[in-house]
This record gives structure tokens, C-alpha cells and sequence, in this order.
């Protein structure tokens, strides 16, 4: 394992997909623990609305994130693509920095962090080119070291954060931290880029709607509304989590950041874990494993008494976020393992397809039951996907190949 790491810092694309992509990890970090507690507690959303602004960007990222791979593979203009997406996301956090508003924060996230977080899964694209184009790398591990930069920023940034609010710091400073961090990242974009490696820029060769009927195969589409079920629980997590430290443990603000940073932290040495686990056991019974546990835990967490009882469960926390947030990026991308830029595509629209899922189930359970009961019902779904994804498999946890479409 430590030799795979070593070659996957050793090559060049895959070094700065990981640079880049722990920037944009402190950059999201910033701003999604503490998200509803601004647009609700801050900004006077309710959870409806507040459910429809997150659904409306889930969907604008799925077109958007579509888009966005079909044409990286038709061009070959990951660069460019990059860029652009860094620029956008640099007035996103601008403009709810300067001017933090009900406007300004509907329109920052229904269109221009959609737009940007297209960046996301081009990071995962630039991984498998590397691992394409570099014997020497091996797949899983080149995913799992990218996806363990994320989850390594989201792990030491929020306790920062956490840290500065306790001193003091508006919590709508975490959107001009993620503009600032966007610049960095746009030129670490322009200035890196390996441009002499001329076979990145290869074409695909297949026109728009090719690409977008081959990303719309039954097979394909069924999996991947299972996968944006599982990890929906993920973005639900992000959603209600401190809204139940805030309201029912009776913990702070500064908590927030500090548990979602050990949760992250955890995940690290779990996603590179998982990499290695996958020689062995099945993507998905690795990611039932994985939904067990992270549904085991997310379930029980608001009930227990106070905040100082909640930390232990940073373990069960890291260990099952770990093992979903990076094996669903690989069994995702095969689905279409010949169109890097689609395949990875298809890794923003589980993600963001979870998101309106997460958006659905909080919109939907405010009616009837609280924060709590919310979780629940989000558990209940993730955990029944997870065990249909594991029986269309084959039902068994020893290695096998996903099914090719």
C-alpha cells in the first residue's frame, strides 16, 4: 500500500488532482456544516424552502456535472473546462461574503456552486487518466488517495473554523474563505497543468447524444439511483447535523465543526483501508458494510443525552462515511469505465442525486416528525438500497467484477 501511494504522488496529474482537490476540501468544509444553520438559524429560511434551494442546485449540478464530463471526453479540454468552474465558484463565495442576503445565498447555491462543484468529479477524471496512462498506478488506490485529500481538508478545516467562531468570527466569513481558496486552486489549474503529456487531451470520438444514451443504459441508471440513495445519507447527515447538535444535544456552534472534523479525519485512514479491502470483497458488499454502519450510527445520534456523549461516535461515523464516499466513486465510474469524463460525471450525479434525495426526505418529514425522525427515515431508505445494490450484484462479498452494460 505504501508503494502505491508513493507512485501515486510520484505521478504528476495525480499530484495535482490531489492538490487540488484537498484546496477544494477545505474550500466545502468551510461552508457545509455550517450551511443550514445560516440559511435557517441566520437567514430565516424555512426547512421547505431551504429543502427546495438544495434540491434546485442538486439538479443544476446533475445537468451541469453531465455536461461537463461528455464534453471534457468529446474535447479533451480538462484545463479549460477546470478553470472556468474555479472562476464561477470564486463569485459564489464572493458574493455571499460581501453581500450575505436571501438573494445572494439562493443564487449562490441553486446556480453558481452547482456550476463549480463540476470541478469535483473532473478531479476523479484527472485520477483515472493517470491511472490510464501510468502502468505503475493502480486504480482503486489512485481514487482513494484523491478521495482521502477531500475527506483529510474536510477533517482539520471545520475545527479551524470551529475555533474562529468561537472567537468570534460571522459565520458567512466561511464563503470568503472559499472564494479565496478557489483562487488558489485556479492557479494551481493554469500553472500546472501537465500540457506536454499530449495523450490527456485524447477524444472520445462519439457525439453528445451517444455519450448521454450510453450514460442512460437501464443497467446503468438503476445502479445509480441505488448508489445516490446510499450516499444520500451522507448529505442528509450534512444537513441535519447541526441542527441536532444545536437542538437536540444541546451542543454549540464550535461543536459542530470540531465532530464533522473528526468525522472526516476518521474517514482518511478507512478510504485508503478500503482500497486495499477491495482485493478481497465485492465494491458492494463493501458498500452494504459500509451503509450499515454509517445508518447504525446516524440513526442513534440524536438520541443520546447530551453532547458529551456523542463524541465516541465520530468512529462509527468515520468508518462508515469512509468506506461509502470512497468505494461508490469507483464502482460508479465503471459503469461507463471507458469515458473517464462521463464515468466521473456519473460521480457528481450519484452525489448530487443523494443531495436531492437528503432535500426530499427533510422537506418531506417536516410535517410529521422532528430532526430525529428524519434521520430515521433516511436510514431506512439507505439501508434497504444498499441491500437491493448488494443482491443485483450477486449477493456475495467475495471479489467479483461489476456487471459490465
Amino acid at each position: 500500500m505504501l508503494h502505491a501511494i508513493a507512485s501515486a504522488w510520484n505521478d504528476r496529474l495525480l499530484r495535482l488532482a490531489f492538490l487540488c482537490i484537498t484546496l477544494m476540501g477545505v474550500a466545502v468544509s468551510a461552508i457545509v456544516p455550517f450551511q443550514s444553520v445560516i440559511g435557517i438559524e441566520q437567514l430565516g429560511f424555512s426547512r421547505a424552502v431551504y429543502a427546495l434551494i438544495t434540491t434546485l442546485g442538486a439538479g443544476l449540478s446533475v445537468l451541469a456535472s453531465v455536461y461537463v464530463g461528455i464534453l471534457t471526453d468529446q474535447t479533451g479540454r480538462y484545463r479549460d473546462v477546470l478553470a472556468k468552474c474555479n472562476a464561477v465558484g470564486i463569485v459564489a463565495g464572493a458574493s455571499v461574503f460581501f453581500m450575505p442576503s436571501q438573494v445572494t445565498f439562493v443564487v449562490a447555491h441553486v446556480v453558481l456552486f452547482p456550476i463549480a462543484s463540476t470541478t469535483f468529479t473532473q478531479y476523479f477524471a484527472m485520477a483515472s487518466l493517470a491511472a490510464s496512462t501510468n502502468k505503475k498506478l493502480d486504480k482503486d488506490v489512485s481514487l482513494s488517495f484523491v478521495r482521502a485529500a477531500f475527506a483529510g481538508a474536510f477533517g482539520l478545516t471545520p475545527p479551524v473554523i470551529a475555533i474562529a467562531v468561537a472567537g468570534g468570527m460571522a459565520l458567512t466569513s466561511v464563503y470568503g474563505i472559499a472564494a479565496v481558496i478557489n483562487v488558489l486552486v485556479l492557479m494551481l489549474v493554469l500553472r500546472n497543468w501537465p500540457t506536454e503529456q499530449t495523450d490527456l487531451a485524447q477524444q472520445s470520438g462519439i457525439g453528445f447524444l451517444e455519450s448521454l444514451k450510453e450514460l442512460s443504459e437501464r443497467a446503468v441508471l438503476l445502479r445509480l439511483l441505488l448508489i445516490a440513495v446510499i450516499i444520500g445519507v451522507n448529505a442528509l447527515y450534512n444537513v441535519v447535523l447541526g441542527l441536532l447538535i444545536l437542538n437536540n444535544l444541546g451542543g454549540s456552534e464550535a461543536d459542530v465543526g470540531w465532530f464533522a472534523g473528526g468525522v472526516a479525519l476518521m474517514e482518511v485512514p478507512v478510504m485508503l483501508g478500503a482500497a486495499a479491502m477491495l482485493r478481497y470483497v465485492s465494491r458492494s458488499g463493501l458498500i452494504l458494510i459500509g451503509a450499515l454502519i454509517y445508518c447504525g450510527f446516524l440513526g442513534s445520534f440524536g438520541m443520546l443525552p447530551d453532547m458529551a456523549s456523542a463524541w465516541v461516535m465520530i468512529v462509527p461515523a468515520g468508518i462508515g462515511a469512509g468506506i461509502l464516499l470512497s468505494v461508490t466513486v469507483g464502482y460508479v465510474q465503471d459503469l461507463v469505465a471507458s469515458r473517464p469524463g462521463a464515468g466521473s460525471s456519473l460521480v457528481s450525479v450519484s452525489h448530487f442525486g443523494g443531495t436531492m434525495f437528503a432535500s426530499a426526505v427533510f422537506a418531506g418529514a417536516a410535517g410529521f416528525t422532528d430532526y430525529l425522525g428524519t434521520a430515521w427515515i433516511g436510514c431506512a431508505f439507505a439501508g434497504f438500497a444498499a441491500l437491493i445494490l448488494f443482491w443485483m450484484d450477486g449477493g456475495k462479498l467475495r471479489k467479483v467484477a461489476v456487471v459490465e452494460t
